[in-house]
């Protein structure tokens, strides 16, 4: 059995990963700008790619989620204690359910404030029956915003058990998601 997730299930990954990074610096800019009242076009531009990449993100983890169901997981090394095992599979679960409702709930909040104008005109379609109410909006952003921080918490822990993996304990973790020469 291979040792690698999948290569489509790997490139999904990073590239989660990357456009995760970017919504993140797109996120806090623009709210900060709108929260000093800087409405301008560079912070209308900067909601705009934010919503765009927010529904890419959710467009590509479906297609994760169907990539890891059709391909096999890589076995875990010998030397992880199936608590250890249970923990990776408990972070993974919720970096999935994370990376549904996060974006799922901006998403809502957009259709309920309403501002599905993205990059190019490009119109997000609205979620059939959220209302259009600007109270609604407000909590649906601010659930957004909890899931996002909880979304940043669970991934912070993720890279650094990572990262242990790769550069102290030297086992074969890491090498499961990334690319090999």
């Amino acid at each position: 059995m291979s040792q690698t997730y999948s290569f489509t299930v790997r490139l999904i990954h990073w590239l989660t990963a990357l456009l995760i990074i970017g919504l993140l610096i797109l996120g806090f800019w623009m709210t900060s700008r709108s929260e000093a009242n800087l409405w301008d076009e560079l912070t209308n531009t900067l909601y705009a790619w934010h919503k765009l990449i927010g529904f890419l993100v959710l467009m590509i983890t479906g297609l994760r989620i169907l990539a890891k169901l059709t391909s096999k997981r890589p076995p875990y090394p010998s030397n992880l204690s199936q608590l250890q095992i249970k923990l990776a599979k408990s972070v993974q679960g919720a970096l999935y359910l994370l990376l549904v409702l996060t974006p799922l709930f901006g998403w809502a909040g957009v259709t309920a404030y309403p501002a599905l104008i993205t990059v190019g005109d490009f119109h997000l379609p609205g979620i059939p029956g959220i209302p259009k109410d600007e109270t609604l909006a407000k909590q649906l952003f601010q659930i957004h915003g909890y899931l996002v921080f909880t979304l940043i918490g669970i991934s912070l822990a993720h890279i650094t058990v990572g990262l242990g993996h790769l550069w102290i304990k030297k086992d074969e973790i890491f090498g499961r998601i990334w690319f090999r020469p």
